[in-house]
């Protein structure tokens, strides 16, 4: 219990999200931004990708662990089924901020003059696209972990999803 120390809080410093739309002419972009800001992750999907406590499968980061007197590595050595590979460390413990664009649209309106022979008063064309990008540091799938009573854990859930649609809005 001597070698316990803080290594951060789960809570973020800041999170929120921004957004603005642009036009010009009949063109338009709008998109949406959400982040957070100060947080910290335990990747135990990593500490259960390099424990080397059992034979299940090991990350690559493995092949580059201590081995000989003399070998410089973040990566301990080989302990299978006895040691303290498994237990957590603050090499597992990583920086949990992020920048995602959540939303991104790009919208024509069709000029007037072309919509006056059938009688509508607009056609817009569009196409948008959800989860595009995260810019972060984070080693694992995705640093958006709810960080509920105890710290926030990343188990490897299965990310968010890009998804794109296209579409026609017509008003009559």
């Amino acid at each position: 219990e001597l070698d316990i120390v803080y290594l951060g809080s789960s809570l973020p410093k800041f999170t929120g999200g921004f957004g603005f739309k642009l036009k010009w002419g009949r063109l338009s972009w709008n998109n949406q931004f959400n982040f957070r800001y100060g947080n910290k992750v335990v990747n135990k999907a990593r500490m259960n990708a390099e424990n080397m406590y059992s034979n299940n499968n090991q990350s690559r980061a493995v092949n580059w662990r201590w081995r000989v007197e003399g070998d410089v590595t973040n990566i301990p050595r080989a302990l299978r089924q006895h040691g303290y590979n498994w237990l957590g460390s603050d090499r597992f413990v990583e920086d949990g901020s992020y920048l995602r664009m959540s939303y991104l649209q790009l919208n024509y309106d069709l000029p007037k003059q072309y919509l006056k022979w059938c009688g509508l008063k607009r056609i817009s064309l569009y196409a948008s696209a959800n989860n595009l990008f995260v810019l972060t540091k984070y080693t694992g799938v995705d640093p958006d972990i709810s960080c509920g009573e105890g710290p926030a854990v990343d188990r490897a859930q299965t990310p968010r999803s890009r998804s794109y649609t296209l579409g026609l809005t017509v008003d009559f």
